[in-house]
């Protein structure tokens, strides 16, 4: 027994690292935002729960008859309170809007990670279909920035229901390819830019966010918007990812001068959601 003692303190130290790396990689990846701001017309406040029961929060719209709900998954550093200025021209030509904070944003309670943020985007889909009784054909989905990834994990792990579309705004490959590229704005033309991305994989050997492969399985139309401004995510990653979708299912736009913020896309997805309207009058 004495000699497999230090067998087992070498997996607690092991198992140790493991967890303490884990916690300060989420730490690093996820910036969730506590900050609550005023509820505006014509949105309520709803709260369902995640898998393990975490009280989560949604803000939420009811569509007008023929129209479709967009299911918005929101990025890194905001909550569902800072998108509803950008909500309301969708609001107001009588899309419905289901807004939600993952755990940890907001009011939600609960830690944010990779799994839970899955978790969470698969019960936001539950609560709108079985709860408020909006039909998966009525449903498109809309993930901006590290939003893209749980709204492609819904879209390619539910890929038998007939949503009606997906939005991807300023999507990355997978979470490696980010951290690359952060290192490289930070640390350009120092010995850190060539020693830290040696470190990176093995750090997030438990973190993928991997977009390129769950796109492959999406079968929903897609619109694909990146901008070139954009100094937060490269928007040749969006492109790359674009690539990757199946054929007859992609559509890539660029845009020459925005930047890093939701609002830019609002033109060209409004005609995207029309166009999709149009495709199919019978779909509601």
């Amino acid at each position: 027994m004495r000699k497999l003692l230090p067998f087992f303190l070498l997996l607690l130290l092991i198992a140790a690292w493991a967890v303490f790396f884990d916690r300060a990689t989420d730490h690093f990846i996820f910036e969730p935002s506590r900050q609550i701001y005023s509820l505006q017309t014509p949105f309520e406040e709803v709260s369902f729960p995640a898998k393990d029961e975490t009280p989560l929060y949604a803000l939420y719209h009811k569509a007008d008859p023929g129209k479709p709900t967009l299911l918005f998954f929101h990025g890194n550093k905001y909550n569902i309170y800072s998108f509803q200025d950008f909500a309301l021209p969708y609001t107001q030509k009588g899309y419905g809007l289901f807004i939600f904070d993952y755990r940890g944003y907001g009011k939600s309670a609960g830690r944010a990670t990779e799994t839970h943020m899955y978790e969470d985007a698969e019960s936001a889909l539950f609560y709108l279909t079985l709860k408020q009784n909006v039909h998966p054909k009525d449903i498109v989905l809309w993930g901006v920035a590290l939003g893209a990834s749980p709204a492609l994990y819904v879209a390619a792990h539910y890929n038998k229901l007939p949503f009606l579309g997906v939005i991807l705004q300023s999507p990355f490959t997978n979470i490696t390819e980010m951290g690359f590229y952060m290192l490289a704005q930070k640390y350009d033309e120092t010995p850190a830019a060539t020693i830290l991305p040696l470190f990176l994989k093995p750090i997030l050997w438990n973190k993928d966010f991997n977009n390129t492969q769950m796109i492959e399985n999406v079968r929903a139309p897609l619109l694909i918007g990146a901008s070139q401004m954009d100094r937060t995510i490269p928007w040749t990653m969006s492109r790359a990812l674009a690539v990757k979708a199946p054929a007859g299912t992609r559509k890539f736009f660029p845009s020459l001068g925005a930047h890093h913020n939701p609002e830019w896309m609002e033109e060209e997805a409004l005609a995207f959601l029309n166009q999709l309207e149009t495709k199919t009058p019978d779909a509601r």
